[in-house]
């Protein structure tokens, strides 16, 4: 029975660890979304309306607002090749984003003025495999989309670990002439940009706030992580069911076992009954052991489980741009139910006999 909790434990904890995987890489991949917000012009225009960039510039929590070109690179992802943006920033609001994030360079160099050239922080030069000199977006790359008619050369990397791409505005602006322009805000106390973010455009109702949602999108954390939650809502639906199945199933087996495993011992709680021993005292010994055994195998299945998963994660989701934690709480909690499903299948088992049962014919038998 004990290898069946560990392997039950093992089961329900690597489908959560990998269901909760994509939330995570998702919210670690736009972890950017913390520190500033885009603004997009709808597809009618190349260029957010000055009306909604100045609702954003007189609110007083505003600390800069910036305009910004963009392409794309494409990066690594279990589900294949997506696209990052790269954004085009001026010199000295370049120096002012990666200050307010935290980060700086840490290897080679800032993009030059108009040319070609990029800087990626250090999970995506990993997530893409590629070092300074190399090629990070052209018109020949496979999969994704094709983020750049001329080759841009990698010129520098960022530290990490906030997921950052950065070129020159005049080569954005030079090259990408049908692309729309951006703009991007940031705050004075970070902390607010969640507030001013609702504010401007609630997650919930977009209609309801100072920007028009006709004239553009924005680009908030509140609106990724909604759009996100709710297109996996119906994954998660279907992963506790399976979770709770197998729980169920596996304590209906361990119930079998156990009642098994009881019946031969029978003989044992007749002479004990015999010498004085109330049923109930004898059922919470069954209820005792059976918890103790459960117990057990739910630690060596969750140490067991995050071996494995530690192993998978670096040997295997890693290099697929899959972002496992192998101590995923939310994994662990769906395994809780296991000794506590176990316990009460089994003892109801073996309870009903232990309190109906003669200890006096039992013993005659033997």
């Amino acid at each position: 029975m004990g290898f069946v909790i560990v392997l039950c434990v093992f089961l329900i904890c690597a489908i959560a660890t990998l269901a909760n995987s994509i939330d995570r890489t998702i919210l670690t991949i736009y972890g950017y979304t913390k520190y500033f917000t885009y603004i997009l012009p709808q597809r009618v225009t190349l260029k957010v309306p000055d009306s909604e960039v100045e609702i954003v510039r007189r609110d007083p929590r505003t600390d800069r607002v910036m305009e910004a070109g963009f392409f794309f690179t494409n990066i690594n992802t279990i589900i294949g090749r997506l696209p990052f943006v790269v954004l085009g920033l001026t010199k000295d609001n370049r120096e002012y984003l990666l200050e307010r994030i935290g980060t700086e360079i840490v290897e080679g160099r800032l993009p030059a003025e108009g040319m070609p050239e990029a800087v990626l922080s250090e999970p995506i030069a990993k997530n893409k495999g590629v070092k300074v000199g190399d090629t990070i977006s052209g018109p020949t790359d496979e999969g994704g989309i094709s983020g750049s008619p001329v080759p841009v050369k990698l010129v520098g990397i960022v530290k990490g670990p906030v997921w950052l791409a950065l070129t020159t505005k005049s080569f954005t602006d030079s090259t990408f002439l049908t692309m729309p322009k951006s703009v991007i805000f940031t705050t004075k106390v970070p902390e607010e940009l969640l507030d001013l973010n609702q504010e401007l455009m609630p997650s919930e109702n977009k209609a309801g706030g100072k920007l028009s949602p006709q004239k553009v999108q924005l680009l908030s954390r509140q609106n990724l992580v909604k759009e996100l939650r709710d297109s996996l809502s119906a994954m998660y639906l279907i992963m506790t069911v399976v979770n709770f199945t197998v729980i169920f199933v596996i304590a209906l087996m361990s119930g079998m076992l156990s009642n098994i495993y009881f019946t031969q011992r029978l003989p044992e709680f007749a002479i004990l009954a015999a010498i004085g021993y109330q049923r109930g005292r004898l059922i919470a010994r069954v209820i005792a052991e059976t918890f103790l055994l459960s117990l057990i195998g739910w630690g060596i299945g969750a140490v067991v489980s995050y071996v494995f998963l530690t192993y998978f994660k670096f040997a295997i989701f890693d290099n697929k741009g899959l972002m496992i934690d192998p101590l995923d709480p939310f994994a662990y909690k769906f395994t809780i139910p296991i000794p506590l499903f176990i316990t009460l299948f089994a003892v109801a088992t073996i309870a009903w006999r232990l309190l109906r049962f003669d200890p006096v014919t039992i013993i005659e038998r033997r």
